[in-house]
């Protein structure tokens, strides 16, 4: 008898890949930056993250990034990776939707899978800087540099929120998640 190994599509391999490098990856979020250092004179007073949430009326500028930590999954979103809101109320809504955001709860439960989509927002008031937050729209939705680690996943106003912010003009977790290959 000739027993013939049974073959795997290109496609359903590369997704058994990610969901194995997600899984042993983590939820860890990742910093990366190409843009040239600043002079030291134009650099920004960082302060606290527990602070930004008592400075938010203060606040005047956000910058939004998005990371594509899998840029292999080819996700496509409907804004562009870089978003810089300057409309000092716009950046006071965003804040005071992270600061309303709950603890993440204790103990284990299952996440959907995390395909490498990471937000970092920047808050400023004047030249003081914060510590970045990161927001994962997918996974088990964490936002981390609030202090505690805060979670999403219960809170679709926080994405409708933010998305307003930067412009966007019907805004939900969708919209931050992308669209890709996988049909998400």
């Amino acid at each position: 008898m000739n027993f013939a190994a049974p073959r795997i599509r290109d496609g359903a391999l590369a997704a058994i890949a990610m969901a194995v490098a997600v899984t042993v990856a983590g939820c860890a979020p990742s910093r990366s930056s190409t843009a040239p250092a600043a002079p030291a004179s134009s650099l920004p007073i960082s302060l606290t993250s527990s602070s930004l949430c008592q400075m938010v009326p203060k606040l005047d500028r956000l910058v939004v990034r998005r990371v594509d930590e899998l840029a292999q999954n080819h996700f496509t979103f409907s804004f562009p990776a870089e978003v810089t809101v300057t409309a000092t109320r716009r950046v006071q809504v965003a804040a005071r939707a992270l600061c309303a955001l709950p603890k993440m709860p204790t103990g284990v439960f299952a996440c959907p899978a995390d395909f490498g989509i990471v937000y970092h927002l920047s808050f400023f008031a004047g030249r003081r800087s914060f510590p970045d937050v990161t927001v994962r729209p997918a996974g088990c939705q964490q936002v981390g540099g609030l202090g505690v680690t805060r979670w999403v996943a219960r809170s679709p106003q926080f994405w409708r929120a933010i998305g307003l912010a930067i412009g966007l003009a019907h805004p939900s977790s969708q919209t931050f998640r992308g669209s890709g290959p996988l049909g998400s």
